[in-house]
């Protein structure tokens, strides 16, 4: 009997013995009993594994829920706010594409050299957005895009997210999280925003009432006022203060300097937009002179304040909410420390963001 036959027959009979095994009935399998040191898992019913996929779904901003057949991998962002949030949660490398102004954006931009610009974040431009084949394009669910019936016709699934209002900052960034796989990069960044907002309410509800200063917030705009329900009077409320225009039906309205004149504020603050060049102490003395301002008690008291949109929205506005606390009631926020709390900020998840001040003087 050669050596070749004998190796013949052994591989029939592992092959016979493999069927064999094969033919076990199931009566005959007796179940594995679970480890008792095994804690039971929870599952994650946001995502749910289909074929070579995870399915994810989200609830966005504006409360509907949205549901996709994989996470994204390929994402346009016409929301520079949640560009910069992306990046903050480790997921700057799915952005494919931004617009116009974020790529003025330098701290942005360093990070995510591939994004492409697709134009206006009001208008994109739908050619350049099927050209970059993504699989979602993140909108502003508070402002939609005016050319939403050419997005939709294109077959382009939008997202609507935020990202730049303090009272829902945190749910967008867990969205944010779910959406490209960065949960818990997400959940501490989400519980940051949450503990640092609880911790200035909870000092604003110790002081009295009749002791909130009354402010006057404008916007970009001259002469518009942060309304009730805009982003400025939420913060301006969190943090202690009583908005002369909480009475106003819209949440950005036109006035007139007798108007600001005629309620006397406290304080005065003005949002400076990120695409405005002029330097805030030249914007400043334009502020506090213009015609009959010399008579409100925030003029006289040297209570006008300039803060860069970047800490009234977006990803860094607990930081904003800190500043507007500390200035209203600096004697019961001497233990926060806003800036260095920026630097943080810069150094744990987008650096270059405390390249320059945020509020003047």
């Amino acid at each position: 009997m050669n050596a070749s036959y004998t190796t013949h027959c052994a591989l029939i009979s592992i092959i016979l013995l493999i069927l064999a095994a094969g033919c076990v009935g199931p009566e005959t399998v007796q179940p594995i009993s679970p480890s008792p040191s095994l804690e039971p898992v929870a599952v994650d019913v946001s995502s749910q594994v289909t074929g070579a996929c995870t399915t994810v779904t989200i609830t966005q901003t504006d409360g509907t829920e949205i549901t996709l057949p994989c996470h994204p991998e390929r994402i346009i962002v016409t929301n520079s706010n949640a560009a910069e949030m992306m990046i903050a949660i480790g997921a700057g490398d799915k952005i494919v594409g931004v617009t116009q102004s974020t790529t003025n954006v330098s701290y942005i931009m360093e990070k995510i050299p591939q994004a492409e610009n697709i134009g206006d974040w009001q208008i994109p431009n739908v050619e350049k957005i099927l050209a970059l084949h993504p699989d979602i394009v993140i909108v502003y669910a508070s402002s939609k895009p005016k050319n939403m019936d050419q997005l939709t016709s294109a077959n382009i699934t939008l997202v609507y997210l935020d990202c730049f209002r303090l009272t829902t900052l945190a749910h967008d960034a867990r969205a944010l999280g779910t959406l490209t796989g960065h949960k818990n990069e997400a959940e501490v960044y989400a519980r940051l925003v949450e503990d640092t907002v609880a911790d200035v309410t909870a000092k604003v509800k110790t002081i009295p009432e009749d002791s909130y200063p009354a402010v006057y917030s404008e916007s970009y705009m001259d002469y518009t006022a942060a309304g009730r329900g805009s982003g400025s009077d939420e913060l301006l409320t969190l943090a202690g203060g009583r908005n002369i225009a909480e009475d106003v039906a819209s949440s950005s309205a036109k006035i007139s300097t007798e108007w600001v004149v005629a309620r006397q504020p406290s304080y005065i603050f003005k949002v400076i937009s990120s695409g405005n060049s002029k330097p805030f102490p030249e914007t400043h003395a334009t502020l506090v002179n213009r015609t009959g301002w010399d008579t409100i008690s925030a003029v006289k008291n040297d209570r006008v304040y300039l803060f860069a949109n970047d800490v009234q929205y977006g990803p860094r506005a607990y930081i904003g909410l800190v500043y507007t606390a500390q200035l209203l009631h600096p004697d019961d926020f001497r233990d926060l420390h806003p800036r260095a709390m920026l630097d943080e900020y810069a150094s744990r998840y987008v650096s270059g963001t405390n390249r320059t001040g945020m509020v003047y003087p």
